[in-house]
């Protein structure tokens, strides 16, 4: 097969809802932590330095970055790659292979508490960018083995966005807080490929594939030059994409609502849905094009083996009909958090457990964390997790935070531990996450915490 699209699989795979880095979930000094849960609030108010404020990337799925990179003469390549056995690529393979990236990069931020230092409010301005693959085995037993196959469901999803939110916390009663953060959200593109049906046949000398799928893409400025067929129809191919950017291609709006309460004087119980809302699509910037024909390639290359012919083709010449595209409006990714912390020490040391659940569009992951989280003093935090994802896979969670008067700079991250390739790239887990930002602190000070407040005796934050 072509490199390019042995190239757009390897990139989707090593790639691959909804972008929150569990292990900062329980560190209170960050300015990212409200966007966790909007009823949390940082120590002082802020502004962030633009893009650096705010960078989270989050990937998550059903598959270890061992069952994708494979080692060979000191470099790494995929498991597409001829120099993997065909027995071990497909070894680690699941019949529904999950991937999933979402990428957060904060362009403005700040934020104050109001005089009573405890009510508190932040905008942020956020560039978004999530992408979602389903792929099956017989994908990649086809493409490793050259072997006849019937395979279903390919999926491709991808979308980019800008959201500008306004969050605002507040205690309701000595115990009980409550936040909410109002998005207003701009689509910049979004793209849907799904082919229902792939079945592929070896031939003598080509392959031939019975095809059905249908993709959908948005961006304004976005167009495909197309081919007349002889029944008056018109045809397309990814190929023949033309794109020039001329503004948004759809508005949307969503909410994060979230809450805590002070159970005892050191025991927190807390909840947040986030990412509740949707995106209006413009039905004037979406091309639709459906694929329902037979589809005849030559042999070739070997890839797997002398039994292996690659057949000579790629995504960009799958051939789709014009069709009419419709008005379309698409949920958000929602995430739900629902934490519990108990302090010691005069609130020097927190013991932390989280439950997460992040609906994607094919599937619900579900993940849970237990963290430890140390603070020698106010203006400094450390914390250590451990996850457990889908009861499968597994991750060691480390993250700090640093906010004298003067800087406020912030790092999570779940690569550091563990095994790692030369490359630094962690190949025992199925979630690699980094989350880092930097701010400058303003305003006055929280009283939510009594082991800050001098003479305080409420003790939620």
């Amino acid at each position: 097969m072509k490199k390019r699209i042995l190239t757009l699989v390897a990139v989707l795979l090593a790639s691959a809802a909804a972008a929150q880095n569990t292990t900062a979930y329980f560190m209170e000094g960050t300015t990212f932590r409200s966007q966790l849960n909007p009823a949390f609030a940082p120590l002082q108010g802020y502004v962030n330095i633009p893009v650096l404020g705010g960078v989270s990337v989050n990937m998550n799925g059903n598959l270890s970055l061992d069952r994708i990179l494979y080692p060979v003469n000191g470099s790494l390549v995929t498991l597409l790659d001829g120099a993997v056995p065909a027995e071990t690529a497909l070894d680690g393979l699941h019949s529904r292979n999950l991937l999933g990236l979402d990428t957060r990069v904060n362009l403005i931020g700040f934020g104050s508490f109001t005089r009573n230092h405890r009510n508190f409010w932040s905008f942020d301005l956020n560039l978004r960018v999530m992408t979602e693959t389903h792929l099956p085995y017989e994908l990649f037993d086809f493409l490793k083995r050259g072997q006849s196959t019937t395979i279903r469901d390919i999926g491709v999803y991808a979308e980019s966005f800008i959201e500008a939110g306004f969050n605002y916390s507040m205690p309701i009663t000595d115990k009980l807080y409550v936040g909410a953060r109002a998005k207003f959200l701009v689509g910049a593109g979004r793209a849907h490929l799904n082919i229902d049906r792939f079945d592929v046949s070896l031939n003598e000398d080509s392959w031939t594939a019975d095809a059905s799928g249908r993709i959908d893409v948005t961006a304004a400025g976005l167009d495909f030059e197309t081919t007349p067929t002889s029944d008056g129809r018109e045809t397309f191919q990814l190929d023949d994409a033309d794109y020039s950017f001329k503004g948004p291609a759809g508005y949307g709006f969503a909410l994060d609502l979230g809450a805590t309460y002070q159970v005892l004087p050191d025991l927190q119980v807390s909840l947040a849905v986030n990412d509740l809302g949707f995106i209006c699509w413009s039905k004037s910037d979406t091309r639709t094009g459906v694929m329902n024909k037979d589809l005849n390639f030559e042999g070739g290359v070997v890839i797997g083996g002398p039994d292996a012919p690659e057949a000579d083709f790629d995504l960009g010449e799958f051939e789709f009909e014009t069709a009419a595209a419709p008005a379309t409006t698409k949920m958000l990714r929602a995430t739900i958090n629902a934490g519990v912390e108990y302090d010691l020490l005069r609130h020097k040391l927190g013991l932390g457990l989280l439950y997460n659940v992040r609906l994607w569009k094919y599937k619900a992951l579900h993940n849970l964390m237990a963290s430890v989280n140390y603070r020698p003093i106010r203006w400094f935090t450390l914390t250590g997790s451990y996850s457990f994802v889908e009861n499968r896979a597994h991750a060691v969670g480390f993250a700090l935070n640093c906010c004298p008067s003067w800087i406020n700079f912030y790092l999570a991250t779940d690569i550091l531990v563990g095994k790692h390739t030369p490359q630094f790239l962690p190949v025992k887990q199925n979630s690699i996450n980094l989350t880092l930002g930097l701010g400058i602190p303003i305003g006055p000070r929280s009283k939510r915490v009594a082991a800050y407040t001098p003479g305080g005796n409420v003790n939620y934050r």
